[in-house]
């Protein structure tokens, strides 16, 4: 006969005569029948079924229950998305998760019960997002915003695993997309120097040079105050971003990636036109007098507020226009750096740490393009070397 033994309100646990644990508690009653449902848990010793039960109780008590063999996806997304995922995530990339799962993966699978969710209804998700995924209309999702759906999924139905409430993980059976990395086309440095000379006018015309000669990402450009601009020295430190939320404009005292804060060297011509839009934004600060904000920003509005990143990518796009460049993305302007670099034989290493990419093979893979370049140039460099006439023999020490 198994033993009973019950705590305060802790439902009922039993010890089994193998001498594992098992509890019962009561989740409400069946809306049909009128009779009350109870819920077991199992476990190996008698507190992990209490901690169990404990855990049932207390979403009872706030009105987060939701009966396991009920809940759909769209639900249990939602939950983990709360429970899990806030305050573990920096903002940006919790709204990206919130944003991806209310667009995409709600509409879609939303419905599917949570139990009922099979690998092949997974998998006709991801292809039909990769064929036709995109809310205009106009064609399928790439790869990597494909691959970050499995992701999202895969974790919110691992952790149901680990409750309980499934006992397998249905993602782990399927096969997401493998990324395909776009292949860059940056301006070439003919079309560049065409670019900033058009832009020398330009009240920005300091941000776009720092973003082609130093290589940042936008945020990062944005998000640069004077505190981290050494003009003696000629350098700055990357270690913030401007970041776009719901709520607004924020700067993120953190960069993407663990690489991401770095010291970046500047060129003479980017110290210089550095040196000459301080000069202009003291102007700016003059007339504006206490209309100013001044929140430190190397690159701002006029009144010294933050410049919306999505505003300066539209006027970026509208300089090439007006000078008959290919349009390329503002982001392109970093892919252009890098690969100058990489043409001039500068080591791979030095580039990855001035991108600030977590890895080489990052930096490598988005760069394969110019690898064989390089490689023709090391090669043709030792062209003749064995044709070469040998010194004399006295020249030898002979």
């Amino acid at each position: 006969m198994p033993s009973k033994r019950r705590g305060n309100n802790e439902g009922s646990i039993y010890k089994r005569a193998d001498g594992s644990w098992t509890g019962q508690v009561s989740v409400g009653h069946d809306l049909e029948t009128g009779k009350r449902k109870r819920k077991s848990f199992y476990g190996q010793t008698r507190k992990e079924v209490a901690d169990k039960i404990a855990k049932v109780l207390q979403e009872l008590q706030n009105g987060s229950y939701i009966e396991p063999t009920a809940i759909t996806l769209g639900e249990w997304l939602t939950k983990w998305l709360v429970n899990y995922k806030k305050g573990q995530l920096k903002p940006l990339t919790y709204e990206s998760y919130e944003n991806l799962i209310q667009s995409h993966i709600e509409p879609g699978l939303g419905k599917t019960p949570l139990a009922k969710l099979q690998a092949h209804t997974l998998q006709s998700f991801y292809n039909a997002k990769l064929a036709n995924g995109r809310k205009d209309g106009k064609g399928g999702l790439s790869t990597r915003t494909v691959r970050y759906f499995h992701a999202i999924i895969r974790e919110a139905l691992e952790q149901a695993v680990k409750e309980g409430i499934l006992i397998r993980n249905a993602a782990d059976a399927t096969t997401p997309p493998v990324i395909k990395s776009k292949q860059t086309q940056p301006l070439t440095e003919s079309e560049l120097l065409k670019f900033l000379e058009a832009v020398k006018e330009d009240r920005l015309y300091a941000a776009y040079v720092t973003a082609a000669f130093t290589g940042v990402r936008r945020g990062e450009l944005l998000g640069l105050c004077w505190d981290c601009v050494d003009l003696e020295s000629g350098s700055i430190t990357i270690k913030r971003s401007l970041i776009p939320l719901a709520s607004g404009l924020h700067l993120q005292e953190s960069t993407k990636t663990k690489g991401g804060k770095r010291n970046i060297a500047l060129t003479d011509d980017n110290l210089q036109a550095l040196k000459a839009h301080k000069r202009r934004q003291a102007q700016d600060k003059l007339l504006m007098g206490k209309d100013y904000q001044n929140f430190n920003l190397c690159f701002c509005k006029e009144d010294g507020t933050h410049i919306n990143p999505d505003k300066f990518t539209i006027d970026f796009k509208k300089r090439l226009a007006e000078n008959g460049l290919p349009q390329v993305r503002l982001h392109d302007l970093r892919h252009g750096h890098a690969t100058l670099l990489l043409q001039r034989g500068i080591p791979a290493k030095l580039v990855q740490e001035r991108l600030g990419h977590s890895s080489i093979q990052m930096t490598l893979d988005l760069y394969s393009h110019v690898t064989p370049e390089m490689s023709k140039a090391a090669s043709e460099s030792l062209n003749g070397l064995l044709s070469k006439e040998k010194p004399p023999a006295n020249a030898q020490g002979e």
